[in-house]
Order: C-alpha cells, then structure tokens, then sequence
C-alpha cells in the first residue's frame, strides 16, 4: 500500500520540516480535508527516523490547525490548504482575512512585557533563571499558581501545584501519565480539537457524551461506564468549548458522584471558566481526590507565555512531576516568573479586567449583528455558537467564507468520533484586532448565511 511520503527540506528539523510538508500539501491540494496520514510508526520506518520524530512533526502540524486526531482513524487533515495558510501564515506575513476562527486572548490589551523585563532585569536573582529548575517549578512559582487557582474557588495548597508550558502540555501530560494506550476517556461529544489531538498521539480511546446546555449529560455517562470500560472522564464545565455551555452546582454533583462511583479520574480544563459572567462552580471542589484541574493563563493574561498551573491530588504530584521531566524537564522558568510577577502586583487582575470588558463589548456587538440567528454565546466570552440554517453544512459554510475573506471553525472540527456534525460553526470573537474589523466579518458572515450555497457545493 503506497503511503503518503512528505518532501522534507534538508536545512530544518525533521519534524518542523514534516509539518511545513503537510502544509505545503494541503496548500497544493495533494492532501485533502479528512485525508488520514500514515501512522507514526509507519511513516517513521518510510522516513527512516524514530517514532518520536513523526510524532513531533504530527504535533506541530495539530499546534498550526493543519491536522487533528480522531477516533478510529488516526491524525487528519482538518483544513483546505488556504483556510491552513491563513491559520498559521508564511513566516509572520498577514494573510489580509478576518480572523474569527482561533480564540485568542484579545492581544492588543496584554500586559507591557518590556517593562516586565525591566524591571526583572534589575533583580539580583534574574540569573537562576537560566538554571535548571525542579520539573514541578519553583516554591515560588507553585505559591502564585496556588493564589491563580484561587480566582476559580480552590483552596490548593502549593504541595499540589505543579507547572506546565501551557494547557496543551497539561493535557498531555495528564494523559501520558494516569492513563495506558487503549484506555477510554468519557468526553463530551463536541469537544476542543486539540483534546482529539492529544488522545490520538497517546493511543487512547474517547468516548462520546451526549449533552445539552449544561454539558455533558449524566445519564450519558453512567450509561458509558456500564458498557464500557472507562477509566476518566474529561470536561470543560466552566464555559465549555465550542458550545459555551455552562454546569450548574447540581450537574457538577452528580457527574462527581458517577465519577466517585465508577473510579473515575477526573481531568477538568478550566481555559474558559473566567470568562463566564458569573465562574461556576468547579468538580475539583466538589471531588479533589481524584480530578485534576488546569488553569491556564494564555487567554486572561498572554498566550505566549505557555504558562498553565495543574492541581493534582497529593498522591499524583510526584509522578506528574515525572511527566513533565520527561517531555520539557520544566516550564521555562523565564516565562513562568514573569506571569507569576503579574499575578502577585495586581497586573494579571487589571489585565482581565480590561480583556473582559472589551469582551462584553464584542458579545454585544456579536448580539446586535446577529439578532434573529441562532447562537450561543455568554455575556464576556471569548467566542460563540452559531447555528447555520438550512441546507448550510459547516465545512461549506466554513469555506464560503473564507472565500469572502472571513475565516471560522466548522462544526465537523469539533465533532468526537461518530458524533453527527452540528449545522454550526464557531465564531471567534477574541482574534480580530478590532471591534470594527469584528464587526465588518459578523456582518459578511450574516450576509452568507442568508444566501443558498452556490450550485455544485456539496451540502450532503
């Protein structure tokens, strides 16, 4: 069987050249949206390399958007070569589109980073972090994740703090370490495409929930661990992406009292929870012996930091921590100290409080542009819902618009496994460098959705 074999430049990583081939393929459109790739292992018997050199490449290719994994078939193509070039661009260069596809951090109010190092540079102790630190991070580091983890309502001591580069590496540590290639992971059935990606790379197995507008539905649940063998169970109750849905107290207490049950470990993302107009309650409250819960700081304070912190049950610091040793050894301690400064002047606070009040003002705008469609949205998100009319599919939709200019996420990227694919499509409202430029690509996107799809687009 004739595998695909990418054209890997001579002068670049193995795996940053692997994944600069599968754009270039999916640009020229020798590979298509949907297209399964060669296994990790045998690409990397094709290319003569080690299967963690094909994972690293398929990795990055996941981090630009160009691929994702699904269940069953393995790493992906997710998008049509110009929709991958506008994701991630050519070497910095602005593809002139709006973009209402990824969920940034409303760039334009991050904090000053030149004063931070400033004033870092004037400290006596700047150059410890140079060194080598413990995997876990530094007493002080672990202290201010402690005082973050508090904004979601856990008291956790610094014991049981760890540091990771970011939410993905979280996740993929998460997994690497609780859980063994074959293992089945309850999840909802619309989920964060970078969860597929992770569970494919590990050889786990996510199973599907069905939900409603406060998640995952319990009796969905219950009714996968009596036919299945499922050892955890991953979710986003604060504001879950893509749908925004939101658990209230008493879901949150029955999935724990299942998780409790079942012998379930719990991994709860809480990437979204502070955008909510009033943060819920969390399952690692209600069950902290065994959920593990991630608070990053990429879309509250600076995605380029790659700073998150993990509250792990006592028993399983000491083997997280050997996690992260054996993917990155530790967090960059430069970029770890500067978000911790942050948090303990008040800079991290100040600097929510004005991403969250410029994402109330786009909700609204989004409200307005959009009144009389079918969305779901909360009052300062960073992104919404929305729900196409007929006969509209996703990733029709998704490319219409980008030939108009405007780029989305379809539906089909979110979908877990067999799930059906929603008639909907998420629309970022934290990329676009202005309300202005938000506004113009809403209000082309409202134009397309009242149009037919042009003949011959398939809809099927």
């Amino acid at each position: 069987m004739t595998i695909w074999m990418p054209q890997l430049a001579g002068d670049r990583p193995i795996y940053l050249g692997l994944a600069e081939a599968i754009l270039a393929d999916v640009e020229s459109g020798a590979l298509k949206p949907g297209d399964r790739l060669p296994t990790h292992r045998d690409l990397a018997d094709a290319l003569g390399v080690t299967v963690g050199t094909v994972t690293r490449g398929y990795a990055e290719a996941a981090r630009r958007g160009l691929v994702r994994g699904e269940v069953g078939r393995g790493t992906v193509v997710a998008l049509a070569g110009e929709a991958a070039a506008s994701w991630w661009g050519k070497d910095g260069d602005e593809s002139g589109r709006i973009d209402l596809g990824l969920v940034m951090g409303m760039h334009g109010l991050d904090p000053d980073l030149g004063s931070a190092l400033l004033e870092l540079a004037g400290r006596g102790d700047v150059q410890e972090l140079l060194r080598y630190q413990p995997s876990r991070g530094m007493v002080r580091h672990r202290e201010a994740g402690s005082a973050w983890l508090r904004r979601f309502g856990l008291a956790v001591a610094p014991e049981r703090v760890l540091v990771t580069s970011g939410g993905q590496h979280a996740l993929l540590v998460l997994f690497s370490v609780l859980f063994r290639p074959g293992d089945r992971i309850a999840a909802a059935c619309l989920n964060y495409p970078g969860l597929m990606t992770a569970a494919s790379l590990l050889g786990l197995k996510l199973v599907p929930l069905e939900c409603d507008e406060q998640g995952i539905l319990p009796g969905a649940l219950s009714e996968a661990c009596a036919r299945e063998a499922i050892r955890g169970l991953y979710l986003m109750p604060g504001v879950h992406n893509p749908t925004t849905a939101c658990a209230g107290p008493e879901r949150l207490a029955r999935l724990a009292d299942i998780a409790r049950a079942r012998g379930l470990l719990v991994l709860e993302d809480g990437a979204y929870t502070l955008t909510a107009e009033d943060p819920a309650d969390t399952l690692a409250g209600l069950a902290p012996e065994r959920t593990f819960f991630v608070a990053s700081v990429s879309k509250m304070l600076a995605g380029g930091l790659r700073v998150a912190f993990v509250a792990s049950p006592q028993e399983y610091v000491e083997r997280l921590s050997q996690g992260i040793t054996g993917t990155t050894w530790m967090a960059a301690p430069l970029c770890v100290e500067i978000a911790c400064t942050w948090i303990a002047d008040g800079t991290a606070e100040a600097v929510f409080a004005r991403k969250r009040a410029e994402a109330v003002r786009r909700s609204e705008l989004a409200r307005q542009v959009l009144d009389g469609q079918r969305f779901r949205s909360r009052r300062s998100g960073y992104f919404l819902w929305l729900e196409l009319p007929e006969p509209w599919r996703g990733t029709d939709f998704e490319r219409a618009a980008l030939e108009r200019g405007v780029i989305v996420v379809a539906g089909e990227s979110f979908a877990l496994g067999q799930t059906a694919a929603p008639m909907a499509v998420r629309v970022s409202l934290s990329a676009a460098r202005s309300r202005e430029e938000l506004r113009r690509g809403l209000e082309i996107l409202l134009e397309l959705m009242l149009q037919q799809p042009r003949p011959g687009r398939s809809i099927a």
